[in-house]
């Protein structure tokens, strides 16, 4: 009868061992993935930074276009009242 007590005893502690190894692996993984997902969302972070200085770099070049064109186009109809006056006063002639 002790023979078995023992024997169970022996399972058990067996038992109790493996979990623990189990568990111990378990939160090594677990940290193991804890430290990916920080290395991740820094990464991301940083790519989402770099996008938003392209972003405003874009709107920025943009902008200076947009207002550059606008200067051109009107410099542009100016020259053409220039020109049509000029041509109007040849006719004239």
């Amino acid at each position: 009868m002790i023979y078995i007590f023992l024997f169970l005893i022996a399972i058990l502690l067996s038992i109790i061992v493996y979990l623990f190894v189990s568990n111990n692996n378990i939160k090594d993984d677990h940290a193991k993935n804890i430290q990916k997902l920080q290395e991740i969302i820094l990464s991301l972070d940083n790519k989402q930074k770099l996008l938003n200085d392209k972003v405003n770099i874009s709107k920025e070049y943009s902008y200076a276009y947009s207002k550059d064109m606008k200067v051109l186009g009107d410099e542009i109809v100016e020259l053409q009242k220039v020109f049509i006056d000029i041509i109007s006063n040849r006719n004239y002639n």
